[in-house]
C-alpha cells in the first residue's frame, strides 16, 4: 500500500504518463472532488473522460466501500463506447492500486454480456460498471441488478448531447430518478459532451431540480475543412464520374497515410465505398486494407474491424454514423466525409476523430456531392468560424416512455399514485407532470379497449380497487425483454450456416425480394443466400464473387436550424467569406433566372413547366427538411380541399416542390398564404393522418409503453403480427383513423388518448417541425419575410436539386418512375424559349391526382434518380433485353446496371447483374475498366473496338473471346457521334459531357481547383 494519498499518487502518474493537465481537467477536478453535480464540456480530444474519472477513482481508492456493490456507473449511448471505457480506464485504475492495495475493478454490462459474466459480477461486484441506458433500466428491474446498484455513489453520462434530445434521454432521466430512490440519496451526476448547447438546459436535464455546475473553460475548438472537389463540375446530383473521382481521391489519401476514417451518409453508401476503395487500394499494392462499419453489421464484426483498425492492420475504415461518438480507434491520420451533413455538431464530432489529442486542430476532408452541398460547405465553414454549435433541447414528458417506466416501477412494488408521482417528478422532463395526467395514463395502461382481443392486448397493470395498481404476474419479465425506446424497423438477421454467427441485418423488404443463390455484399464481404425464413436469412461465404448491394430504409437527415440560417445567408450573398467559383456561378445564374435570391427576409416562389406541359412550383425556403415536410404536407391538403385535386410533392432541406393539376387557377404569390399560422396545426394534423406515418409512429409508441409488445416470453413477435395488433388497437381507440374516407364527414376527430396524442406529437414535432413552420408563417404574415414570385421558362439551378430529390423526400406514395419531374430528363426545346423571369398573373398549373400519403420511406442509400431511359420501353429482365440495351445505350455504368436502369418495376435485387453475368460467360458482354480510376463500364463485346478507338487506356475484363466484332468505322468522329447519341437516350443533354469526361475527348469535364480550404 502506498504511503501517499490518492491525489499525490495520481499526480505523479498523470505527469509521467500524460503530461500537464488540460484546461478542462484543471477546472473539473475541484468541482468533482467536492461531490457536486457537473456538466463537463470540452472539444473532442481534450481529456473529458479523465476530467470526470480521476476524482471519482481517488474517492474509490481512499474511501472504504459502504457495502458489496457497484460504486460508480459509466453510461454510454453505444455498447461499443461502454466497452471501450473498460479498457481506457485501466491505466488510471492500475495507478490507483497502490493506494488501496489493489486496483479498483471495472466491468461491462450490456445486452451482449454472457450469463457467466453476469453471475460473476453479482458474486464479486466491480467498483465501476460501464453500461447503456437500456441495460441500466434492466438492472433496475431485476432483484440482482438492484442489489448491485444500491451502493452507487456517482454516475458519469458520456456523450450527453446524443441522449438528451430524444426519447432515450427521457428514459434515462427516469432511470436515474429511480436510482436515487434505490440508493436513498442523491447520486452524484457528471455529464460529458463536446457539443452541449444550451448548456443550462442540458445541465438541468442531467440533474433534475438540483444544482449543477457547468465546467466549460474553452470555446469550441476550430475545425479545418479541406473541401475536395471532383474534376468534373458538380451538378444537381452526382453521376458515376463524380463518384469515381471522389473514390479515387479518397484512395489517394489512404495510400499516403496509415489510418483514414471515411464517413458516408448511408449504410449502402458505406458498402459501395468500401468495396470500391478495396479495389483501388489493391491495385495500388495495398490489398485487404479496407473495413466497413455500420449499424446493420453484427457487433462481433464491428468489434473485429475496430480492433484491426486500431492495431494498424487496416488503412481505411468506412462508416456511417456508428463511429462518431468517441470510440477509441487509436491514431487517426485523416477524416473524410462524403456528402455534407446538415449538422455542425456531426462535423465537430467526426472531424475530432483525427488529431484526437490536446492541442491538435481537427481536420476533415469534405466531399460535397452536389452544387447545393457546395453552398452548404460555405455555410458550415461560417458556423464553425463563429464557434457555432447546434442546439440540443431535451424532450418534454413523452408519455410512452413514462408508461414503460411506470410499469417497471409497479412491477418492482411501487403501486401508490403519490409514490409514483414523487419518483417521476425527480426527472427533469417530467418535473411539471400533473397528477391528473399520471392518473389518466395509469388508467389507460390498465384498460383493454372494447373489442380488442385478450390474445392481442393483455394489460400489464391491474387496478387494485384502492386507487393504486399492481402488476400482471408476467410483467416483471416482459418489462425486461421489451426494454428501451429504440424503434423497431423489422430487420432480418443474416446468419452463417457454418458457424451460426450473425453477420448483419437486412431490411424486411430486401429480405422479401431476395432469393436463394443470390450474392449480397455485407460488411465488404460477399455472402450467398441459401434460404430466406421468417426473420432470418441463412448465408454462406461467396468467395470472390461480386455481391449486390442491399439497401436500408430511412427517413433522410435534416439540416439543423443553425445550419439552415447559415445556408440562407450564403444563398442571399451575406456570407463574409469567399465562395467557390462553381457556387458563385450557381447563384449568379439563379439570380438571373429568378430575379432575386432567397434570403433571411425573402421567400422565392418559382413556377415552371416541364417539356410535357405540366407545371411545377418550388418554394425556395431553405428552412430545413423538417419544416419543409410540414409545409409540403399542409399545402397538399389545402390544394385537395380548395381545388378538389391531389398532387405530387417533395420536400428537402432546401425547399418544397409541388407538381400540380390542370384544373385550378390562382395567383402564384398566394401559395405562401394557402396555410396560415393559426390553422396550420389542424391542416397538418389532418394531412398527416391521411398517411401511413401516423400508424408507424403509433406502433412505436405502443411498443415503448408496453401496451403492444415486441418480444414475448418465447422470443420476438413476427412483424406482421405486430402491424396487425397496432392497426387493431388504433381501430379501437381512434376509429376515425382507419375509417373509410367515403363515410367521413369533415375532419377526423382525434381522441384524447395518451398514445394517440404522443404519436401525433412524434409526427408533428419530431419527424416534422410544426412550431418552426408556425414561426415561419407568422413572419410571412407580418411582412417580415417578403414573397418574390416568378415564372421561369426553365427551372433555375436552385430548383434542379429538388427536381432530382431523393426518394425519402417524397410526400406522396407515387414511385420514382411515376414522378412528373421525370419529364425533365429528356427536356424538349420550345421555339423562342427564354430564361428571363417575368411576373405571374393567373396561373393554370398541371398535374395528376395521387393518394394523399406520407413521405414514402425510400432506400437509405438512394442516390438522386438515375438517368432517364426515355428512349426505351421498360424491359423485362433477360440476357437478350440487356444485350439490346447495351447496344442502344452504348454502355451502362456498373451503378446503372446494378440499379436496374430500364427494367420494369419492381426491379429485382441486383438489377441487371445476373443477366450481365450470363452475357459475360457467353462472351457477348464484358466490362471496360479504366486502370487509374477503376471505373467500370458494361458494354456489348461486338462494340469493343469502337470504344478502344476512342481511348486505348480502357482494359477489357475478361479478355474478349472469339465473338465477331463490328468493323471499326474509318472516321473516329462516327464512333464519337454514335456514343453520344446512344447515351443521350439515357442521360439527355448530359450525354456529351459524360462521354467527353470519360474518354478525354474535350475539356468539358475540367473544373477549377481540386481542393480548397475553409476555416
Amino acid at each position: 500500500m502506498s504511503l501517499f494519498d490518492a491525489k499525490t499518487e495520481l499526480d505523479g502518474w498523470f505527469l509521467n504518463a500524460l503530461g500537464e493537465p488540460t484546461a478542462v481537467q484543471r477546472a473539473a477536478w475541484p468541482v468533482l472532488r467536492a461531490g457536486r453535480h457537473a456538466l463537463v464540456i470540452a472539444s473532442t480530444g481534450q481529456g473529458k473522460s479523465l476530467a470526470a474519472w480521476r476524482p471519482l477513482v481517488e474517492r474509490l481508492a481512499e474511501t472504504p466501500a459502504p457495502g458489496r456493490g457497484v460504486r460508480a456507473l459509466h453510461i454510454a449511448p453505444l455498447k461499443a463506447l461502454a466497452r471501450d471505457m473498460t479498457f481506457n480506464l485501466s491505466p488510471l485504475l492500475e495507478a490507483a492500486g497502490p493506494v488501496c492495495g489493489r486496483s479498483p475493478a471495472i466491468a461491462l454490462r450490456c445486452g451482449d454480456t454472457p450469463r457467466a459474466e453476469r453471475d460473476r459480477q453479482r458474486r464479486n461486484p466491480p467498483e465501476i460498471l460501464s453500461t447503456t441506458p437500456e441495460s441500466l433500466f434492466v438492472l433496475l428491474g431485476s432483484r440482482g441488478g438492484r442489489s448491485l446498484l444500491r451502493t452507487v455513489e456517482a454516475v458519469v453520462v458520456d456523450e450527453l448531447h446524443a441522449l438528451a434530445g430524444c426519447k432515450r434521454g427521457a428514459h434515462l432521466a427516469l432511470s436515474l430518478a429511480r436510482l436515487d430512490r434505490l440508493a436513498g440519496r442523491s447520486v452524484q451526476r457528471v455529464g460529458l459532451s463536446a457539443t452541449a448547447r444550451p448548456a443550462e438546459a442540458l445541465a438541468g436535464f442531467l440533474v433534475g431540480s438540483e444544482d449543477c455546475e457547468i465546467v466549460a473553460p474553452d470555446a469550441a475548438a476550430p475545425v479545418r475543412l479541406e473541401i475536395e472537389l471532383p474534376g468534373m463540375p458538380l451538378g444537381p446530383y452526382p453521376n458515376s464520374i463524380h463518384w469515381e473521382q471522389i473514390h479515387s481521391r479518397v484512395a489517394e489519401l489512404a495510400a499516403r497515410d496509415r489510418s483514414l476514417l471515411v464517413f458516408c451518409q448511408t449504410r449502402a453508401q458505406v458498402e459501395r465505398t468500401a468495396a470500391t476503395l478495396d479495389e483501388l487500394l489493391e491495385a495500388a499494392g495495398h490489398p485487404d486494407q479496407v473495413g466497413a462499419h455500420h449499424g446493420s453489421l453484427d457487433t462481433a464484426h464491428r468489434e473485429a474491424i475496430e480492433a484491426r483498425f486500431k492495431a494498424g492492420e487496416l488503412r481505411v475504415l468506412v462508416s456511417s454514423a456508428s463511429l462518431e461518438l468517441g470510440l477509441d480507434l487509436g491514431h487517426v491520420d485523416r477524416v473524410c466525409q462524403i456528402g455534407v451533413p446538415g449538422s455542425v455538431n456531426l462535423v465537430r464530432q467526426r472531424a475530432g476523430r483525427s488529431g484526437h489529442r490536446p492541442g491538435r486542430r481537427p481536420c476533415m476532408h469534405l466531399f460535397p456531392l452536389t452544387l447545393n452541398q457546395l453552398l452548404e460547405t460555405r455555410a458550415l465553414g461560417d458556423v464553425i468560424a463563429a464557434g457555432g454549435v447546434d442546439a440540443v433541447l431535451p424532450l418534454e414528458a413523452p408519455l410512452d416512455v413514462l408508461a414503460q417506466q411506470l410499469v417497471a416501477l409497479v412491477a418492482n412494488g411501487i403501486g401508490r399514485v403519490d409514490d409514483l408521482l414523487e419518483v417521476v417528478r425527480r426527472a427533469r422532463p417530467y418535473r411539471d407532470l400533473s397528477r391528473e395526467t399520471l392518473v389518466a395514463l395509469l388508467a389507460s395502461l390498465a384498460d383493454r379497449p372494447q373489442l380488442m382481443p385478450a390474445e392481442q392486448l393483455d394489460p400489464l397493470l391491474i387496478a387494485d380497487g384502492r386507487g393504486g395498481y399492481r402488476a400482471h404476474a408476467k410483467a416483471d419479465r416482459l418489462v425486461l425483454t421489451n426494454a428501451g425506446t429504440i424503434p423497431e424497423w423489422f430487420e432480418y438477421d443474416v446468419v452463417r450456416v457454418d458457424t451460426g454467427d450473425i453477420v448483419g441485418r437486412l431490411d424486411e423488404e430486401v429480405a422479401f425480394e431476395s432469393s436463394p443463390g443470390q450474392v449480397l455484399q455485407l460488411g465488404n464481404r460477399p455472402w450467398r443466400i441459401l434460404r430466406v425464413l421468417t426473420g432470418l436469412v441463412r448465408v454462406e461465404p461467396a468467395g470472390e464473387e461480386p455481391g449486390e448491394l442491399p439497401f436500408w430504409f430511412g427517413e433522410g437527415p435534416g439540416r439543423t436550424p443553425e445550419m439552415a440560417e447559415a445556408m440562407l445567408r450564403v444563398v442571399a450573398g451575406e456570407s463574409h467569406n469567399g465562395l467557390d467559383p462553381q457556387a458563385t456561378r450557381l447563384l449568379a445564374e439563379s439570380r438571373r433566372r429568378l430575379g432575386a435570391l432567397p434570403g433571411p427576409g425573402r421567400l422565392v416562389i418559382e413556377q415552371f413547366s416541364d417539356p410535357g406541359g405540366d407545371r411545377h412550383i418550388v418554394l425556395h425556403s431553405f428552412a430545413g427538411a423538417r419544416i419543409n415536410r410540414a409545409w409540403g404536407l399542409a399545402l397538399r391538403k389545402r390544394f385537395c380541399r380548395q381545388f378538389n385535386f391531389e398532387l405530387q410533392a417533395a420536400a428537402t432541406d432546401d425547399g418544397v416542390l409541388i407538381s400540380l393539376g390542370v384544373t385550378s387557377q390562382f395567383e402564384l404569390p398566394a401559395v405562401a398564404r394557402f396555410v396560415k399560422s393559426t390553422n396550420v396545426a389542424d391542416v397538418l394534423t389532418q394531412a398527416m393522418l391521411d398517411t401511413p406515418l401516423f400508424v408507424t409512429r403509433f406502433r412505436w409508441c405502443a411498443n415503448n409503453a408496453l401496451v403492444l409488445l415486441r418480444n414475448g416470453l418465447n422470443g420476438p413477435l413476427p412483424s406482421q403480427r405486430q402491424r396487425s395488433q397496432a392497426e387493431n388497437l388504433i381501430a379501437c381507440v381512434f376509429p376515425d383513423q382507419l375509417a373509410c374516407l367515403e363515410n367521413l364527414s369533415g375532419a377526423r376527430e382525434v381522441p384524447d388518448h395518451p398514445l394517440v396524442q404522443q404519436a401525433l406529437s412524434d409526427c408533428l414535432d419530431e419527424y416534422m417541425d410544426l412550431k418552426g413552420l408556425q414561426r415561419l408563417l407568422e413572419r410571412l404574415e407580418s411582412g417580415e419575410i417578403d414573397v418574390h414570385a416568378v415564372e421561369t421558362e426553365r427551372p433555375s439551378p436552385l430548383a434542379e436539386a429538388l427536381i432530382h430529390a431523393p426518394r425519402y423526400s417524397y410526400l406522396d406514395e407515387d414511385d420514382a418512375e411515376e414522378r412528373r419531374t421525370r419529364n425533365f430528363e429528356r427536356r424538349a426545346q420550345r421555339p423562342g424559349a427564354s430564361s428571363r423571369p417575368h411576373s405571374v398573373a393567373r396561373i393554370a398549373p398541371a398535374g395528376r391526382s395521387t393518394t394523399d400519403r406520407p413521405p414514402a420511406r425510400g432506400p437509405a442509400a438512394a442516390a438522386p434518380p438515375l438517368a432517364s431511359v426515355g428512349g426505351f420501353r421498360p424491359l423485362q429482365p433477360s440476357t437478350t433485353a440487356l444485350e439490346r440495351l447495351l447496344e442502344r445505350a452504348g454502355f451502362l455504368t456498373q451503378r446503372e446496371g446494378e440499379s436496374g436502369l430500364g427494367l420494369v418495376r419492381p426491379v429485382p435485387a441486383g438489377g441487371w447483374t445476373r443477366c450481365f453475368s450470363r452475357l459475360v460467360a457467353e462472351g457477348r458482354a464484358l466490362s471496360l475498366v479504366e486502370p487509374v480510376s477503376r471505373q467500370r463500364l458494361w458494354i456489348a463485346t461486338r462494340r469493343l473496338d469502337w470504344f478502344l478507338s476512342l481511348d486505348g487506356r480502357w482494359q477489357p475484363q475478361p479478355p474478349p473471346g472469339g465473338i465477331p466484332r463490328d468493323a471499326l468505322p474509318s472516321d473516329r468522329g462516327v464512333v464519337w457521334q454514335w456514343l453520344v447519341e446512344s447515351r443521350r437516350r439515357v442521360e439527355g443533354e448530359r450525354a456529351f459531357e459524360t462521354v467527353a469526361g470519360m474518354f478525354g475527348l474535350s475539356d468539358a469535364g475540367a473544373a477549377g481547383e481540386g481542393a480548397s480550404k475553409i476555416g
